[in-house]
């Protein structure tokens, strides 16, 4: 019998571990804050005050009081919330409580019709379904800079559709003139043999929150019909607009309201319309969204196909039914959450001034763009010289994680470095918190500007 010293054991050889796809390759490459401090380690007042505040991610916690109150209190299932629901791409109560809400509060000059509906997990759920269906891998969607830092991941993580930013004048975004610049972007790329399937824009935008007037929106119809484009219009903010220092605020002017054929003799069935409650019912946490698209029913087959990916849960759809469907309800919030969103601009913006720091009035959304070029530092904190104003702000983006802090950074919404989106929709004590380590991480502790405002115009 062999001794103990004898005996070999053999391991089993660990074999190299099998490839992520090319999809998934991709999708290994993102900004690490995603993966880590911006959501594991949040700042709470009881339980965790050493954490990150962010001011850089839009959610609207100005109402949670009134809107826990109201959810708890109409909150009830029957047996069909039980099962797989009463229809594929939503349910029979959320159409609807949609066609009462989008041809109400979005003035929709065509009666909006289950048919004309797609429900799933988000706005973003939808976008990435919508890539699917309107373009190929590698096309290419025009969209206005700085936008969303959303819509690239959206679009491309599982599509590899690409969102190709177009420069306009500082200061001129709004403007029908606006889309000039789009002609010379659509001809760059038709030279550089990039396809280019959509056109997108958010509405109120984001990050500069202002509203498009109705002669802007009638360009981009235009637009779309000479170029044989869709035109994807996001209005999640539509209901977020409050009074402010704007100089000419204008009033939301939903794509759904104009008569795409009268009045810009574009063909309706190019027109898509993305909306959820995640802004303006601060409720991220739902995982809502809808698509409306009055005159495609062939995207609305080919969107029926994604349904069962991104189906709502019946919890959701019963929470935010009821809250559009009470008469006396949506308008008490709507016009609470107007005031309040009021009031925690002029909160921000007194801060900005106190400050001297430049900022874009806005009018509509939960940020403010503010110009921190200033700050941005010239090394590193081992005095290693900095190269270039990019690489500046990813520097000054570290020194807020340090105070325990995140806004949204220029670059990431396709922007200029050293601008930054300041999100002012937080709890008021959890936004004075946030403020106060903003003063600390730019230096500003004790220091007072000497009354003059600087506003971004150029």
């Amino acid at each position: 019998m062999p001794s103990v010293a004898d005996i070999q054991i053999t391991r089993p050889v660990l074999s190299e571990p099998p490839s992520l796809s090319a999809r998934g390759q991709r999708s290994l490459v993102r900004p690490p804050l995603l993966r880590c401090s911006l959501f594991n380690c949040q700042y709470n007042a009881c339980l965790n005050q050493a954490g990150l505040l962010n001011l850089g991610v839009a959610e609207n916690s100005l109402c949670l009081d009134w809107l826990t109150d109201f959810f708890q209190a109409h909150f009830s299932l029957d047996y069909t919330d039980f099962t797989y629901g009463s229809a594929l791409t939503g349910s029979l109560r959320l159409f609807a409580a949609l066609r009462h809400f989008f041809d109400v509060y979005f003035n929709a000059r065509t009666p909006v019709l289950p048919e004309h509906i797609i429900a799933g997990t988000g706005c973003s759920s939808i976008l990435d379904a919508l890539a699917a269906v309107l373009a190929d891998p590698g096309d290419g969607i025009l969209c206005a800079r700085p936008h969303y830092n959303g819509f690239q991941p959206d679009f491309a993580y599982r599509n590899d559709v690409h969102v190709v930013g177009v420069d306009l004048p500082d200061g001129k975004e709004a403007s029908p003139a606006s889309l000039d610049a789009f002609e010379q972007k659509m001809a760059a790329c038709t030279a550089a043999g990039q396809k280019i399937s959509a056109i997108l824009l958010c509405n109120p935008n984001n990050p500069l929150g202002f509203c498009y007037p109705r002669e802007t929106l009638i360009a981009y119809c235009r637009f779309a019909e000479k170029h044989n484009l869709h035109l994807i219009v996001d209005e999640i903010y539509a209901l977020s607009t409050y009074d402010s220092d704007h100089r000419d605020p204008q009033p939301l002017v939903s794509i759904l309201s104009l008569d795409a054929l009268v009045d810009a003799g574009c063909n309706p069935s190019r027109i898509h319309c993305v909306y959820g409650p995640s802004k303006d019912f601060g409720v991220n946490g739902l995982r809502l969204g809808v698509l409306v698209s009055q005159a495609n029913p062939d995207l609305h087959v080919a969107m029926e196909a994604n349904a069962l990916l991104m189906k709502i849960s019946s919890a959701s759809d019963v929470l935010w039914s009821n809250l559009l469907l009470d008469p006396v309800g949506l308008p008490t919030y709507l016009a609470l959450n107007k005031a309040r969103l009021g009031e925690a601009y002029r909160r921000a913006t007194a801060f900005l001034q106190k400050h001297d720091i430049p900022y874009r009035p806005a009018h509509a959304g939960h940020f403010v763009w503010i110009d921190l070029r200033r700050y941005l530092p010239e090394s590193d904190e081992e005095g290693t010289p900095l190269v270039g104003e990019a690489e500046r702000e990813v520097e000054l983006v570290k020194r807020f994680l340090a105070h325990g802090i995140n806004l949204g950074r220029g670059v990431a919404y396709d922007g200029k470095p050293g601008f930054f989106r300041l999100t002012f929709t937080l709890r008021p004590e959890y936004f004075d918190t946030g403020i106060r380590r903003l003063e600390a991480a730019l230096g500003l502790t004790g220091k007072v500007n000497d009354g003059c405002r600087r506003l971004i115009t150029a």
